[in-house]
């Protein structure tokens, strides 16, 4: 059903960027950390210690490709689930329950990166930043998006002609 996809959606992508989040601020801490430690005084060791806190936020890419990989799946998954047109106001309640969590989980998002513990980290992350500050229109575009594609398509088996 395309209607619970999209608040699986929300909350994954919730789930996987506060992960992401919280791993970006781990990591720079304590990269700073060793980078200030007298043991690493080499150039070698900052460099190598700086390179692996670039990768840490590449992970904003990694979010990226699975918020695609989920707009793909629930089009893909909208287009094979047979729907009838009965259920389409049933999966707009439900699409629009998945937006107002949406909501809420936005502006927890926004809480918790803004919180003066975790510094500058979202700056880091702008891709993940962006995509959670305006999940609700995230989600509601998929929403419409899926309930287009699973009650649009074509019939199987009418012949027109």
């Amino acid at each position: 059903m395309a209607a619970r996809d999209v608040l699986f959606i929300g909350v994954m992508l919730f789930m996987l960027a506060s992960g992401f989040f919280v791993i970006s601020y781990f990591s720079n801490t304590v990269t700073n950390a060793l980078i200030d430690s007298p043991l690493n005084d080499s150039a070698q060791a900052s460099a190598s210690l700086t390179s692996a806190n670039s990768a840490v936020f590449k992970s904003d890419y990694i979010f990226l490709g699975v918020f695609i990989a989920f707009i793909l799946g629930v089009i893909i998954t909208g287009w094979f689930i047979g729907g009838n047109p009965i259920f389409m106001f049933i999966y707009f309640i439900l699409i629009v329950a998945a937006v107002i969590v949406g909501a809420f989980l936005s502006n927890f998002w926004e809480t918790m990166t803004t919180a003066s513990v975790f510094g500058t980290t979202v700056s880091n992350l702008p891709i993940m930043n962006h995509i959670m500050l305006f999940l609700p229109f995230y989600l509601a575009a998929i929403g419409f998006m899926a309930i287009l594609v699973m009650f649009a398509k074509p019939q199987e088996g009418v012949y027109v002609g």
